[in-house]
C-alpha cells in the first residue's frame, strides 16, 4: 500500500472529520480519509472547524449513489450503519431516500470522533510537530511540490510528515472539487439538530495513533500524497458513489511490506475496537442509532460488518434488501 492509499483511504476511512490519513500504495492511491483512508479521511487530519451550513449543500439529489449501508439488529434493537468518505461536494446531497429516511428515524448520531470535543491546538502541539527528519527522496519531492505551492508549504513548515501528507492530500482533493466541509459525516453532524452526538473513538486517540507511525511510514505517506495521480484519487470517490465494495476493498487491502502498520493499526485494530464500542452503544441505548464510519472500515478483510456478525449482530445490506 502506498501513501496514495493513505491519501485516498484518508478520504474514505475516517480518521478525523476534516482530514484523515490512511494507507498507501498505488491502489490505495485511489482512496484518499482518509480514510488507510479520509480523510480521512483521510490519512488526513484537517484543522477545519465543522462550520457546515445545510443551505450550502446543492439541492441536486444523489439518489443513484450506493455507498455501503446496512441495517443492524441486536438484542431486539436496531441501528443503521453508513460508510462515509470525509470529503465531498454539493451533489452528494441529499443522500438516497432510504438513507435520509433512516436518519430521520434515528434518535442519536454516532461518528468516529467528535471534533467539537477536541482541543485541536493542544493536540497539534503534542502530536503534530516534526520529530523526525525527512529523507532525501521525500525532501526532493516536497521541494518540487513547493515550487508551485509555496504558501501551503510555508504554513506546513515544522509539522510532522504525517500531518503534511494529510494537509497536502486535503489540498489536492480541494483542487479537484472535493472539500472537507462537504464530507459525509460533516453533513450528518450539521443536520442532527438536538440529537445526541456519540463517538466511537476520540480525536486525541486518532492524533496519537497516526503520530506514532514509524518515520519510514510517515515519509512514504508524504511521498505518496505528493505523487498520487488525480485519476487515482478520484477512483475512491467513484467506487464509493457506485457502491463498488470490491474496488473499495481492493483499495483497503493493498498491503505493503514497507508499512504494514497502516493496515494493522489504522484499519484492522480500529475495526475491532469500534465493533466493541458499537456493541456497547447497543447495550446502553434503547433508541435507534445512525452510525457513520469511514467506508474503508466496512469492506474487505476484518470489516466491521463481519466482526459484528461474529458477535451475533444481524446484518442486512440495504441495497440488496430495501431497509426502508
Amino acid at each position: 500500500m502506498t501513501t496514495s492509499q493513505s491519501v485516498r483511504k484518508t478520504a474514505i476511512d475516517g480518521l478525523i472529520h476534516a482530514n484523515k490519513a490512511n494507507k498507501f500504495n498505488k491502489a490505495q492511491a485511489r482512496a484518499g480519509y482518509v480514510n488507510p483512508l479520509m480523510l480521512l479521511s483521510l490519512l488526513v487530519l484537517s484543522l477545519l472547524v465543522l462550520s457546515v451550513l445545510l443551505a450550502s449543500f446543492n439541492a441536486q439529489s444523489a439518489e443513484s449513489d450506493r455507498p455501503p449501508f446496512y441495517k443492524i439488529q441486536y438484542q431486539g434493537k436496531q441501528a443503521y450503519l453508513l460508510g462515509s468518505i470525509h470529503i465531498g461536494r454539493g451533489d452528494f446531497y441529499p443522500m438516497p431516500a432510504q438513507i435520509e429516511q433512516a436518519f430521520s428515524e434515528a434518535k442519536a448520531l454516532v461518528v468516529e470522533a467528535d471534533i467539537a470535543k477536541a482541543n485541536v491546538p493542544a493536540l497539534l502541539k503534542r502530536y503534530g510537530m516534526s520529530q523526525i527528519g525527512e529523507n532525501t527522496s521525500s525532501s526532493n519531492a516536497l521541494h518540487q511540490y513547493c515550487v508551485n505551492n509555496g504558501a501551503l508549504c510555508q504554513a506546513l513548515s515544522g509539522y510532522a510528515p504525517w500531518l503534511k501528507a494529510a494537509q497536502i492530500s486535503l489540498y489536492r482533493f480541494g483542487s479537484l472539487g472535493y472539500q472537507a466541509d462537504f464530507g459525509v459525516d460533516s453533513y450528518w453532524v450539521a443536520k442532527k439538530g438536538a440529537r445526541p452526538l456519540l463517538e466511537l473513538e476520540s480525536v486525541a486517540f486518532q492524533f496519537e495513533l497516526i503520530s506514532s507511525f514509524k518515520p519510514k511510514t510517515q515519509q512514504l505517506m508524504l511521498d505518496e500524497a505528493i505523487a498520487a495521480e488525480d485519476v487515482e484519487m478520484l477512483a475512491l470517490i467513484h467506487a464509493w458513489r457506485a457502491g463498488d465494495s470490491k474496488a473499495l476493498a481492493d483499495i483497503m487491502s493493498e498491503q505493503a511490506d514497507d508499512a504494514p502498520e497502516l493496515v494493522t493499526e489504522l484499519l484492522w485494530r480500529r475495526n475491532h475496537t469500534m465493533t466493541a464500542k458499537i456493541i456497547e452503544l447497543f447495550e446502553a441505548n434503547k433508541d435507534q442509532l445512525f452510525i457513520v464510519i469511514g467506508a474503508g472500515h466496512l469492506v474487505g478483510e476484518q470489516a466491521i460488518p463481519d466482526l459484528l456478525k461474529a458477535k451475533g449482530v444481524a446484518i442486512i445490506e440495504c441495497w440488496k434488501n430495501d431497509c426502508k
